[in-house]
């Protein structure tokens, strides 16, 4: 069901001025209108009588129009300011008395700009009341736009009744408040032919020309000898994102022939103040002393209210780069080479062949042999095999160290060769796996959390703005703010320079901004460094954009702009010249350095091992001393028991 807004005001009996609404304007309405404006709510300003109030707002419902009527200027400003929705038209008949008054307030509470739309009628026809011929038209009343604020974003469009039912359409703006008002003719309108065009075209297309307008801009740099490199795409380390963008703009004030004036504020973006306000950049924007930002900015939650984006993406993007880490620096690789049903396997089989090797070595010893062969048994294996025994040749095989024992007869000999062969087979293919796991780059490291609790060491570009993102973004998030801590408590806030070296170097993450950071990659690392360089978001952000005023009259040409900078290719020029992108893997050979890291866990395992063996040494001396004692006290009482018996045997013999 249309809803369907009526507020009809009807005119006293001692209005002023009434004129008649007749059937040729409410066709002129509801065919012309939603063609040139599409509107979807009309409020219209009228100076009709009541039964022609009724005519009208039943004509613009029939045709499923959503309208007010309001024929008195008396409370004109709340209803006019009600709201600034899409698609919001406000009818006004020029020949009304309280015409000029309500433009004005119009003006003063900005209902000119986007997206709202007017529609003027002005009748200058010669109209016959009871054979009175009186001219209504007054053209002075035009004069009043040369005062009004219709720039290039307006859409007011005046309907001009010439003669019987032909309507002259035409639209009015101002290139700016220093130039004179353009009227634009756009067309015409009769009962016969309908609405007849000159063009279609937005206002955006139409209105390029802003005949030289100076407006005004804002550059932020980091560097002050950034001024005198802004168009000779020289030190693109240095503010890269200023460089770029302030070509951009001077190629979109190119389009719409304007001219454009930059201030200069260093390394500040905008920041919220105590008392509410904002400085650097945005406040210049907020304050409307400049039209457009000359250097892209992040799009931030409490900037959304203060400033309008521009679809122009710049390429810069603040994000940790690191070196993916060896896999041997995340996990225990010396278990890794086989997989756990491999392993499995191998256990299977050592504990059967010391099993087999057991009852063949028992065997042997215990059947016997030949005379002739007794002897060389007892001279290779003098003493009774025991379990140890058994598994130190187990031991011994796998590990490649060797054994004492030499099997003596053809089982043993047997169970032995298959030991030996069956371990030198494990034993290539494990060594041949370590070397390769030594040398490979692991792709754990994948999250924040991930990075987090990785062994790299953080750290982060020393620059104002990235300390100001770096600590100021996503802080509700327990992962960054811990990342945040683990930067600040090491005090890693580094230059440039020193950050792409730690890179190379060291197990290091280091935040900046990508561009720079790859440009000195490029200079100064191998080509086999340049793999495994791996990138990773903290700020969540995406690319940062233009931005200009709110409710700016240029708003809508700069966008247009913007689109024909990506379309005509001349982003892409400007930003291949300035930013460099991630470096290609050419090759991937050369020596890698095996060093404490790599090896950790088998250092740990060599450490634990000759720590075992320290206490067992230790142990064993106890148990050799307390051996040694009990030996020696149980040779005295052997002695002392045999002097007493000697003593015995004197005494019978006296």
């Amino acid at each position: 069901m249309l809803f369907v807004i009526l507020c009809i005001f009807a005119i006293s009996l001692n209005t002023a001025y009434s004129r008649r609404m007749d059937d040729v304007i409410l066709q002129f309405l509801v065919d012309a209108t939603p063609v040139l404006l599409s509107p979807l709510r009309i409020s219209l300003h009228t100076c009709i009588g009541y039964e022609d109030t009724i005519r009208l707002s039943r004509e613009m419902s029939n045709h499923r129009l959503i309208h007010g009527i309001h024929n008195f200027v008396k409370d004109i400003k709340e209803r006019i300011h009600d709201n600034l929705e899409h698609q919001n038209l406000y009818m006004l008949d020029l020949d009304c008395d309280y015409a000029i008054e309500l433009l004005r307030q119009a003006h003063s509470n900005r209902m000119f700009i986007a997206p709202t739309k007017w529609l003027l009628l002005q009748d200058r026809r010669t109209m016959i009341d009871n054979s009175n011929i009186t001219s209504t038209y007054n053209n002075s009343i035009l004069d009043i736009f040369e005062e009004l604020a219709v720039y290039p974003d307006s859409d007011v469009i005046l309907a001009r009744r010439l003669n019987g039912d032909f309507f002259q359409i035409k639209s009015v703006y101002r290139p700016s408040p220093q130039r004179a008002v353009i009227w634009e003719n756009r067309g015409n309108w009769t009962v016969k032919d309908g609405l007849r065009m000159s063009t279609f075209d937005a206002s955006s297309a139409r209105r390029r020309n802003l005949q030289q307008t100076a407006l005004k801009s804002c550059l932020v740099m980091s560097y002050p000898d950034t001024m005198n490199h802004l168009t000779d795409f020289m030190h693109n380390t240095l503010d890269p994102m200023t460089k770029v963008n302030y070509i951009w703009v001077h190629h979109l004030m190119n389009r719409i022939n304007a001219t454009i004036t930059f201030n200069v504020v260093y390394k500040n973006w905008g920041r919220k103040t105590k008392n509410g306000s904002w400085d650097g950049m945005v406040g210049m924007l907020q304050r409307r002393e400049i039209d457009i930002g000359g250097t892209a900015m992040f799009i931030l939650d409490e900037r959304i209210p203060i400033v309008e984006y521009i679809h122009l993406y710049t390429r810069t993007k603040l994000c940790f780069i690191f070196r993916r880490p060896l896999l041997s620096t995340m996990k225990n690789i010396f278990i890794m080479p086989f997989q756990q049903s491999v392993w499995i396997a191998i256990a299977a089989f050592l504990v059967l062949v010391f099993c087999l090797l057991h009852l063949s070595i028992k065997w042997e010893h215990y059947r016997g042999a030949s005379k002739t062969s007794a002897a060389y048994w007892n001279q290779l294996n003098n003493s009774k095999p025991t379990v140890t025994d058994n598994l130190f040749i187990v031991l011994g095989a796998v590990s490649q160290q060797g054994y004492s024992y030499e099997p003596y007869r053809v089982p043993s000999r047997i169970i032995t060769l298959m030991l030996l062969l069956t371990s030198l087979n494990l034993y290539a293919a494990y060594t041949a796996n370590i070397v390769a796991l030594l040398q490979t780059p692991t792709d754990s490291i994948k999250t924040l959390s991930d990075l987090l609790h990785s062994p790299l060491t953080l750290g982060s570009y020393d620059l104002p703005v990235n300390r100001y993102y770096f600590k100021n973004t996503n802080l509700q998030d327990p992962v960054r703010t811990a990342i945040l801590q683990k930067v600040d408590s090491k005090s890693n806030w580094i230059s440039l320079e020193e950050g792409v070296r730690r890179i190379q170097t060291e197990s290091f993450a280091f935040h900046g901004t990508r561009s720079p950071i790859y440009t000195i990659v490029q200079q100064t690392y191998q080509e086999n460094e340049k793999c495994g360089l791996t990138e990773m978001d903290y700020l969540s952000q995406i690319y940062p954009l233009l931005a200009v005023q709110k409710q700016s009259p240029y708003l809508e040409l700069i966008k247009n702009g913007a689109l024909k900078l990506w379309e005509n290719g001349l982003m892409f020029r400007d930003e291949y010249r300035l930013y460099v992108n991630k470096p290609t893997c050419s090759s991937q050979t050369g020596f890698i350095t095996i060093g404490f890291t790599e090896c950790y866990f088998a250092i740990v395992a060599m450490g634990y091992g000759t720590l075992l063996s320290v206490v067992v040494f230790i142990l064993e001396l106890l148990w050799h001393k307390i051996r040694s004692r009990s030996i020696k006290e149980q040779t005295v009482l052997e002695e002392t028991a045999t002097e007493g018996a000697n003593l015995s045997t004197l005494k019978y013999i006296d």
